[in-house]
């Protein structure tokens, strides 16, 4: 899945920060992103709803990203908050998600 890469990096993030946020392992993530293995189908689906893309241009089957608004489910203050996490450093980033995640276990 050539795709994932340019994705992954295009946002600034880890494997391990999207292996964290599909509940996988890095090693499974990277495996993906190496061609080694593929997603399922519903994994395909949460992968394109993380990036805003459609699955056959994630799949490489289409050039057009298909990107996908879901800013009309989300509220004018989640929206604030992940523009404002957008701006922040790659590395901040992935302490965020550990956080939350960290959070969210306990």
């Amino acid at each position: 899945m050539i795709k994932l890469y340019e994705l992954r990096t295009e946002k600034g993030l880890s494997q391990r920060s999207i292996a964290k946020i599909l509940n996988i392992s890095q090693g499974t993530y990277n495996n993906w992103e190496n061609g080694k293995t593929e997603p399922s189908i519903a994994q395909l689906i949460e992968i394109s709803k993380f990036f805003e893309i459609s699955v056959d241009y994630l799949i490489g089957n289409s050039d057009d990203s298909g990107i996908i608004n879901y800013n009309k489910v989300i509220t004018e203050y989640q929206k604030s908050l992940l523009d404002n996490f957008n701006k922040l450093p790659a590395t901040l980033q992935n302490n965020i998600f550990d956080l939350i995640l960290n959070y969210n276990k306990a």
